[in-house]
């Protein structure tokens, strides 16, 4: 109960999320796992992509205030939202990373 009521916070994060994250591999130029500089490009996009996901999650606590009523009322606390909404999004790009891995370009 408590994942579909972050997944549904995330539904509503999804879209500034993702386009950081694709904006900032399209301008590392596209780095996949088997390129030579992928293990750089990871340490860089890992920290970039932390403080991109407090900025986010900041600007997005500031605009919905009242909305965080209907996650405590399933238990989770604002820094269990930001952590797993920040999970979620470091899946999702290493699942499209293993995609656009396995496509030869």
């Amino acid at each position: 109960m408590q994942l579909r009521a972050l997944l549904i916070l995330y539904r509503q994060l999804y879209p500034f999320t993702v386009a950081t994250t694709l904006c900032m591999w399209l301008m590392a130029g596209y780095p996949t796992f088997s390129s030579p500089d992928f293990l750089s490009f990871s340490t860089y996009f890992f920290w970039l992509r932390s403080v991109a996901q407090l900025l986010i999650w900041l600007v997005f606590r500031l605009s919905n205030r009242q909305g965080f009523a209907f996650y405590h009322h399933f238990g989770l606390s604002e820094i269990e939202l930001a952590v797993g909404s920040y999970v979620i999004d470091l899946i999702l790009f290493t699942t499209w990373l293993c995609l656009v891995s396995l496509l030869p370009l």
